[in-house]
């Protein structure tokens, strides 16, 4: 019966990826000739890692910017994330699931956009209102919305899950799992592995160093201001900036905070009047945005490094200095203070292959900003407030998290806390993209000391963010979409043993799913008017012109609580050229 059958024998070296697919049918536990797990693709196939990796990218960005969205792509998001844990749930049952694509089953749904909706999920438990969606009939309260509970439900089954997978994966010995190629755990290091499933710890220790040190400088700050000797300055924020104090929003009186980004216009200018022009200042509000993104080590300096010195190259010779006595020294001082930075991109560069501290070209950026805050407290306030206690704890401030943010790189990789090794060599070699600063910290800190603190003010919540995201549109990006899925993507690529190509039909189904996705995202952006474009690339206020298409502000934060509807009731002190630019903090909005 058997006779017609002929034996099939073949050596590694007669067909590789033949012997490969033979050899992984059934892997013995006891050998692991390729020092990987065998791949299964119905877990990391490369098409279901892209789908992924697109669909949650869409759906932070939805949900953050694109409120009437919400509902279809959380379908979307949650399809996939029951598509891939239960495929791994089958593959475990069946013993074909190795420990290592557990762990990229395990980071892979742990997506950003994944823990944010988990987080209002567990919020709305007590109040319906916190979970990120909005019924098919908007007239219909969420908590009488059946829709809505039951995509609760579904967000939180995702959630229970993943628990499940978690406990799986890391519990040893658990009642009828057994992970195949035991010994293939050994040889590919899967215990180090367990670092990628917490990628988010090097962001939380970055917002703990921020919160520290923020509440150290408000809390000296208030001791300061309690004294009986203390004086509230006489001049409202905005006034000592140059700027008007109140709005008339609608016949009512509004007070007006002066923002992250005007407040670094205004300080710059008036620190170097005759140095800084809009084109600088446009790159270094960029350069300050964009220093919270990860670095990337490439082989001249690295990603920060050269866009910086590209961008101060723009920024210094772009407009040239105005013709008069002085020009030729202002040319040679922006042509110095170029090969200042070029130096220092040079230090940053060799800094960790030297093992000394230097901080990066975006660092010495906002380092500037901070120096320049310290001056001008010192011109602005008064013996009695703030002019010898607020210029020194701005400069320690800056020259202490100036200096950390250059050991920053050591620390701030995930691999370091799983990998003891990581610690004796190169800190590029560990992981693509790192975090390299904390010099934002510097930043709003700085802005807060001196335009809310001296006058017995500690700003809410909401009022923060508000002065922060007014016209840093870069900075909240990068902050609630870039950098998290930045760390998240390369975790996730990098707990995927195999990176095989090879993808099945189903793989590529979901890819065209994710690719509609795109398609409407697109879609809506065509619909934005050129004027918020070039609102978003210039850093300045959006604004809603009738008839002008869809703002892209926040619900949460409605335009007329941002700005004032009138222009400034009294005129910048600055030079006359610069004051279209300055004021443009103070744009009128429309919701």
């Amino acid at each position: 019966m058997f006779g017609e059958f002929a034996d099939i024998t073949f050596s590694y070296l007669t067909d590789e990826k033949l012997y490969e697919k033979a050899f992984c049918v059934k892997p013995p536990d006891d050998i692991c000739p390729f020092n990987l797990p065998c791949p299964n693709t119905d877990v990391t196939g490369v098409g279901q890692q892209i789908s992924i990796y697109i669909t949650a990218v869409i759906y932070a960005i939805v949900l953050v910017y694109i409120a009437n969205l919400r509902r279809p792509m959380l379908y979307a998001h949650l399809s996939l994330l029951y598509s891939l844990l239960i495929a791994a749930m089958v593959s475990a049952h069946n013993g074909e699931l190795s420990r290592p694509d557990g762990i990229f089953v395990i980071t892979t749904v742990a997506s950003p956009a994944s823990l944010y909706l988990w987080y209002c999920t567990l919020r709305s438990i007590r109040n319906v209102n916190n979970f990120p969606m909005d019924p098919a009939n908007v007239n219909k309260p969420k908590g009488r919305s059946i829709e809505v509970k039951a995509a609760q439900v579904l967000s939180l089954g995702s959630l229970i899950l993943e628990i499940a997978m978690i406990c799986v994966v890391f519990i040893p010995r658990v009642k009828g799992i057994k992970f195949p190629q035991s010994a293939c755990d050994r040889s590919y290091g899967t215990t180090f592995k367990w670092s990628n499933v917490v990628w988010w710890i090097t962001i939380a220790i970055q917002i703990l160093v921020f919160v520290f040190s923020y509440f150290l400088v408000l809390f000296s700050t208030k001791c300061w201001t309690k004294r009986k000797l203390y004086e509230i300055p006489a001049l409202e924020p905005l006034e000592l900036l140059g700027g008007a104090m109140d709005s008339n929003v609608g016949g009512t009186i509004v007070k007006e905070n002066v923002d992250l980004i005007s407040w670094t216009e205004r300080v710059l200018l008036d620190r170097f009047p005759n140095f800084m022009d809009p084109a600088l200042l446009r790159c270094i509000v960029f350069i300050a945005q964009w220093s919270v993104l990860p670095n990337l080590a490439l082989p001249i300096f690295t990603m920060n490094t050269d866009v910086v010195i590209v961008l101060l190259a723009f920024g210094l010779f772009r407009q040239p200095p105005e013709r008069g006595p002085n020009r030729i020294r202002r040319i040679f001082t922006r042509i110095a203070v170029f090969i200042l930075f070029l130096v220092a991109g040079v230090g940053g560069g060799i800094a960790p292959y030297l093992e000394f501290v230097w901080p990066s070209p975006a660092g010495w950026v906002i380092a500037l900003i901070g120096f320049s805050a310290a001056s001008w407290s010192r011109s602005h306030f008064s013996v009695s407030n703030m002019k010898t206690f607020l210029p020194v704890v701005i400069l320690l401030t800056t020259f202490v998290l100036s200096l950390s943010s250059a050991v920053v790189p050591y620390t701030a990789d995930a691999v370091m806390f799983s990998n003891p090794i990581a610690w004796q060599r190169d800190v590029y070699s560990v992981s693509i993209f790192y975090l390299s600063d904390l010099s934002p910290a510097i930043w709003i800190i700085c802005w807060q000391a001196t335009s809310v603190w001296p006058w017995r003010r500690i700003g809410s919540q909401e009022m923060l963010s508000e002065g922060c995201w007014k016209r840093a549109h870069f900075l909240k990006m990068f902050c609630a979409v870039l950098l998290p899925h930045m760390l998240w993507i390369q975790a996730s690529s990098s707990s995927n043993p195999w990176h095989s190509t090879e993808m099945t039909f189903g793989q590529i189904f979901a890819m065209i799913v994710s690719l509609a996705g795109i398609i409407t995202l697109v879609e809506k952006a065509r619909n934005v008017r050129k004027h918020v474009w070039l609102a978003i690339l210039y850093s300045d206020v959006i604004t809603s012109e009738p008839g002008a298409g869809p703002s892209i502000l926040p619900v949460s934060h409605p335009p007329s609580s941002l700005a004032p509807a009138s222009p400034p009731a009294s005129p910048s002190p600055l030079r006359p050229r610069f004051a279209p630019y300055v004021n443009r903090g103070r744009r009128a909005t429309s919701g």
